[in-house]
């Protein structure tokens, strides 16, 4: 009886050797079809980005011009009291994806006054968009001043 236990372990054993080889063949054979593969590229993001441009006087004593790319400078030489003096220009977007006007900041001198019409804070402009704006100012006082309008453009997608 002893000699049959061990023909029962050999032919276990001599099993697990087989399925051993025929892993170890399939596992060369694998290695063999296979094969690493680079492929190289680029990948494009939406850019954004706003800006002011075309700045133009439309009135006698303002001068204008833009500071790139989101400030509007604007000067008043010899100005009259309580007159107004205007001007004009553009806010663009020259990105993929809209952008939006977050905020416009005067940085005006005492008894100066200036608006903005055209565009406004909260202002959606989409890609390749342009908008025309303009500035008026006056002052209380007979004088020659300066100042700037900031504007602020964040990514925005509704």
């Amino acid at each position: 009886m002893r000699k049959r236990n061990r023909n029962r372990f050999a032919r276990v054993g001599l099993l697990a050797i087989a399925l051993l080889v025929s892993l170890c063949v399939m596992g060369v054979g694998y290695s063999a079809w296979t094969e690493t593969i680079t492929v190289y590229g680029t990948v494009e993001t939406a850019s954004w980005g706003g800006g002011l441009s075309d700045a133009v006087a439309t009135s006698e004593n303002i001068t204008l011009s833009v500071a790139p790319p989101d400030t509007l400078n604007v000067g008043v030489s010899h100005a009259q009291a309580n007159t107004e003096y205007t001007g004009t220009f553009k806010v663009n977007n020259t990105g993929t994806v809209p952008i939006r006007i977050e905020s416009i900041v005067f940085a005006l001198p005492p008894n100066v006054t200036a608006d903005i019409s055209g565009v406004s804070e909260g202002d959606q402009i989409d890609p390749g968009e342009t908008k025309s704006a303009g500035v008026s100012t006056s002052t209380s006082e007979g004088k020659s001043y300066d100042f700037t309008v900031t504007f602020t453009f964040i990514l925005w997608n509704e």
